[in-house]
């Protein structure tokens, strides 16, 4: 029996601090973190689906926030099938700016075709008076179009449920597309491999210009904290842009984490690069030139991250002999 092999890229945008990494981790089974650490560039995750003649790769690109010393990079915008675009519900106005004023037209000009999910994070943190202040905060951006959802990395309310619509509604398309009769009927074949109902992942999605503030908090009110889910007494230190990596001493951050993370970032995306070219093996021939090109378009964009990754290796270093 020949397994067909489905690829899906997903991004995760958003400004700094709004929880991309930790919702990565909740998705593939590690801690919420004790601290929080800046990703720098990108980091690659992967979720793996496996039904009876299909085997879906979920490729999560979590991409670093902090515009200082993260610069964006054109190519963590191409070839997408699906982002995240992410804010904080306990500061909506700044992370939804960030979203309208530099994600959206990224995304706009680059992956034209991808699907668009708005997602509030940390709904954990909201409270039942703040609930009709921050429906007009939403409502004020205007950012339309596309499906809303209310997560809580801390708590994995709606985690699970979030990541298997942006696989079903990529199935869904792929069905649509009518280019391949074996994906005919495997939107559905997923819902029943996941046990979940089309349902209960549009009961997911939030319609801003109809819920009211009671209907919204008791939707978004975690039902049960998961019992992986290890808190620290000190989770809620304001979190501070870091404007220079030299200057880390001056932030409530471990600088030998950060290391850490840059470090194992790195060697995960090596692995991705030898899995890329692996994949190149497999394609059809008709498809050859294509994947080929896309795949290009990924190394050019780790090419640049590793670049990135050994400068702010560079930089913590300094921070040393300068201290």
């Amino acid at each position: 029996m020949i397994v067909s092999e489905i690829n899906i890229k997903l991004t995760i945008l958003g400004q700094w601090g709004v929880g991309k990494t930790s919702m990565v981790n909740t998705i593939v089974g590690k801690d919420f973190p004790s601290m929080y650490i800046p990703t720098i560039g990108s980091n690659i995750a992967r979720k793996e689906y496996r039904l009876t003649n299909n085997h879906i790769r979920l490729n999560i690109w979590d991409i670093g926030g902090q515009r200082s010393f993260n610069p964006l990079n054109p190519v963590f915008f191409s070839n997408l099938d699906s982002a995240l675009l992410l804010f904080d519900l306990n500061n909506p106005k700044e992370s939804l700016q960030e979203i309208k004023d530099t994600y959206l037209k990224n995304l706009a000009k680059y992956s034209p075709e991808c699907v668009i999910y708005l997602i509030g994070n940390k709904s954990d943190l909201v409270k039942p008076e703040d609930s009709e202040i921050l429906l007009n905060n939403i409502r004020k951006y205007q950012i339309q179009g596309f499906p809303i959802v209310f997560v809580s990395a801390k708590t994995q309310d709606n985690i699970t449920e979030l990541f298997t619509l942006v696989v079903y509604d990529f199935l869904k398309k792929l069905e649509k597309s009518g280019n391949e009769a074996q994906f005919q009927g495997i939107s559905k074949n997923f819902l029943t491999s996941v046990a979940k109902s089309e349902n209960q992942l549009d009961d997911l999605i939030i319609n801003i210009d109809e819920i009211d503030s009671n209907t919204l908090h008791n939707k978004i009110t975690p039902k049960f904290t998961k019992k992986n889910v290890k808190f620290t007494k000190n989770e809620f230190v304001p979190l501070k842009e870091i404007k220079d990596l030299k200057k880390i001493r001056e932030f409530d951050i471990d600088k030998n984490k950060i290391k850490e993370n840059i470090y194992s970032a790195f060697k995960n995306n090596l692995v991705v690069i030898s899995e890329l070219i692996s994949e190149l093996k497999k394609s059809p021939i008709n498809a050859l030139i294509e994947n080929i090109d896309k795949s290009l378009n990924d190394l050019s964009n780790l090419n640049k991250d590793f670049e990135l990754k050994l400068d702010s290796i560079l930089e913590l270093e300094k921070s040393d002999k300068n201290n």
